[in-house]
Parts: C-alpha cells; sequence; structure tokens
C-alpha cells in the first residue's frame, strides 16, 4: 500500500476517535506496523504512546492523553470490544476538578483486565448507565460518582474541598447529589453527616453559596419548604383556573323586546 493510500485509510479510521488510531486497528485494515512506523519517521503521523498514533488530523490538547490510553485499553467509540470508563483522578481531570495530577490513568471495566503498560490502571466493577456519562465522545463517571471514588481512594481534605466546589461551580451538579456522594465520608472527616461535610468543604475551599442551597439538600427541609408554600400554590393554581374559564365560558345573549307594527311592545 502507498504511502497516500495508507493515510487515506488511517484517516477513515481515525475520523470517529478524535484523529487518532492504534496500531491494531491499522492492522486490521491493511496497513502494516512496519507502513506505520515509516509514516512516523517521515512526521507524517506522531507516536503518541505505545500502539497509538496521531494523525494530521488529529488535534494536540490536554484531553489527547487520555484519549490515546483508552484506546489503548482495547475500547472504542463503535463496536462490541472491551469497554473502559474514565475513573478516579483521571476522570476528576476530565470533568475539570480540583488541581489533582493523575501519575495513571484510571479505567473502570466490568470485567477483570491487567496490563503491562505502567501508567494505565484497572479497577473491576460493573457500573450503573447513571454514573456513566460522555464528554467528548469519552466514556467517563458522572461528577458525584467521581467524588465518591476519590472519596473511596483516600483523597485528602484540601484536594477534596477543592473538587467539591469545582462541581458546584463549574460542572452545575445538585448538592443532593454531592451531599449523597459525601455521606460515607462524612465520619472519617469528623463531620456528622454528608450535608455538614458539603458545607465545611465548600468553606474549605473559599466558597460561600447562598445558605438556602445548604438547607435545600436536607430531603426532610425539602418536605417542610413543600408543606410551607403548598397553601400559597394551590390558591394560586384555582384562581388562574378560575380566570380560564371564566373567559371560556360564553356570555348569555341580551334578548331584545318584539315590536308590533303598531310601535307597541308585546307583553
Amino acid at each position: 500500500m502507498h504511502a497516500v493510500d495508507a493515510l487515506g485509510t488511517l484517516e477513515l479510521l481515525g475520523s470517529g476517535q478524535w484523529g487518532l488510531v492504534t496500531t491494531a486497528q491499522a492492522d486490521e485494515a491493511g496497513v502494516s506496523k512496519m507502513r506505520l512506523s515509516r509514516l512516523a519517521k517521515h512526521g507524517t503521523v506522531q507516536r503518541v504512546r505505545h500502539g497509538v498514533y496521531a494523525l494530521p488530523s488529529a488535534g494536540a490538547g490536554p484531553m489527547q492523553g487520555v484519549r490515546a490510553a483508552w484506546l489503548a485499553t482495547g475500547s472504542r467509540p463503535a463496536g462490541d470490544g472491551p469497554f473502559a470508563v474514565v475513573s478516579g483522578q483521571s476522570a476528576a481531570a476530565v470533568h475539570g476538578l480540583g488541581d489533582l495530577l493523575p501519575a495513571q490513568y484510571e479505567f473502570t471495566t466490568a470485567v477483570r483486565r491487567q496490563t503491562t503498560q505502567p501508567d494505565i490502571r484497572y479497577r473491576k466493577q460493573d457500573l450503573p448507565e447513571a454514573e456513566v456519562t460522555r464528554v467528548g465522545g469519552l466514556p467517563v463517571t458522572t461528577v458525584a460518582r467521581t467524588v465518591s471514588d476519590l472519596i473511596t481512594a483516600g483523597t485528602d481534605f484540601d484536594h477534596l474541598a477543592v473538587v467539591v466546589r469545582d462541581a458546584v461551580t463549574t460542572a452545575g451538579v445538585g448538592s443532593a447529589a454531592l451531599v449523597q456522594a459525601l455521606e460515607p465520608a462524612a465520619a472519617r472527616f469528623g463531620s456528622p453527616d454528608g450535608k455538614a461535610l458539603f458545607a465545611r468543604l465548600l468553606d474549605a475551599a473559599g466558597y460561600r453559596p447562598d445558605p438556602l442551597i445548604l438547607e435545600l439538600t436536607a430531603p426532610e427541609l425539602q418536605k417542610k419548604l413543600l408543606q410551607a408554600v403548598m397553601p400559597q400554590l394551590e390558591a394560586v393554581v384555582a384562581q388562574a383556573v378560575a380566570e380560564q374559564l371564566r373567559r371560556l365560558t360564553p356570555k348569555p345573549e341580551t334578548r331584545t323586546a318584539d315590536h308590533r307594527p303598531d310601535g307597541k311592545a308585546d307583553a
């Protein structure tokens, strides 16, 4: 296969995966490992990690490393191959949470996986669909699940505080979901419950939310609020319904007296 034809084949492969291709994918498409090495030697493609190459169409950026590592796991944006989910500190980096510096790329898989690549770490767990989202086409644990995983991994209070602050201010995650994720760590950090830990973490990170936001994270207070406003809501709804009915009800026609030819009205 000529170099031009090989590059065209590779670009077709990489068009749905950020301009990246693996050696295995290239070989399946008829582009040998030797041909890939020659293209890399001439600077046509760039080797970004073992077994993964960036094509001319690939855009460089902070996400390229985790994308290449994800492809190196054998996962594919489409197909029935192994499926890994970016997790832990790697997920926090993808979501833009905190200032953690992952030493390894972390992935969660439903089956046990092993690797000889020192910068890739697997954890075995069957994640519910509700705890997986996509960021730029990359499967990642949700923000709340990421916070939970960081807690399980033993993330210290100061780093966790910045992560939670960013989850609220940048990712826009609901307070209730974060409180639930923090609940198991409350005792470890000397807090009575997840709500109190949530408030402490935000305070430590220098973020002062509206007190009402913190109050509404407690389910019992949400119920009290609804009970308090329900009578007013019912009155407003009833008034709106009555007004709508009044507009829809036709007005009775006004009857005029019938007059006889002599000018006198009928009795």
